[in-house]
């Protein structure tokens, strides 16, 4: 091998091993989905409490349970890979009834979900706190910014999960004619732990207004009770 080949071996070597090398800089680790795994068979059962308020003082109490499944893997009408996710509920968690169907996918590392035809971008890769995003980017409804609020342990109960990431819907609240609360929790390599939403009007009468009285509203608490792969 003279001197001029052998100089040209080693720059493709060094080129290959460059581009090796960038490669991996452009995927890094926590781009990949470690808190939203999607994956036909995985399951999450949760423990639901719900109040629904329909006038002052009026209002119902319900405890019941969900179970999301992944039943299927598809591509989607863009040739997109999706999941098609079943949600079913039960007063017992003996017998279960079909509740609902939605999608999941990944897409551009965004986490996007499609149920009852709106598609909303549920978390965004790779996590970094207070990254925000327009969750309606993807439909016509107005903005509404996500915000990931928190990045670290989190205890629910009495668990505590190591890695978890919380995403904050709305925190708003004037006490005088509305409340909007919500946001969700995702752990890693489990998917969504918890789900929390409360959304009121107060009454705003001229004898009740400023006293944060609900007229109307619903209130809805997902807790994860456990999970797997089927």
């Amino acid at each position: 091998m003279n001197t001029w080949t052998k100089w040209t071996f080693l720059l493709g070597i060094a080129f290959y091993l460059a581009s090796c090398d960038w490669v991996d800089r452009e995927q890094p680790a926590s781009v990949l989905p470690r808190y939203s795994p999607l994956q036909v068979g995985r399951f999450w059962v949760y423990e639901v409490d719900e109040r629904v308020y329909f006038g002052e003082n009026d209002f119902e109490d319900t405890r019941y349970y969900y179970r999301d499944q992944i039943t299927e893997e598809f591509l989607n009408e863009q040739g997109q890979v999706a999941f098609r996710v079943i949600r079913q509920k039960s007063l017992d968690r003996q017998v279960w009834e079909n509740e609902q169907a939605y999608g999941l996918r990944l897409a551009e590392n965004r986490l996007i979900r499609l149920m009852d035809n709106i598609q909303e971008i549920r978390l965004v890769y790779p996590i970094q706190l207070l990254k925000e995003w327009d969750s309606n980017a993807f439909n016509t409804r107005s903005t509404e910014i996500f915000t990931i609020e928190r990045v670290g342990s989190y205890a629910l109960g009495e668990r505590v999960f190591p890695a978890a990431v919380v995403v904050r819907h709305m925190e708003d609240d004037d006490l005088i004619t509305f409340r909007d609360n919500r946001y969700e929790v995702y752990a890693e390599n489990l998917g969504m732990v918890e789900k929390y939403s409360e959304v009121f009007s107060y009454c705003s009468r001229s004898d009740c207004l400023g006293q944060q009285i609900i007229q109307s509203g619903r209130f809805i608490h997902l807790k994860l009770m456990t999970h797997g792969i089927l």
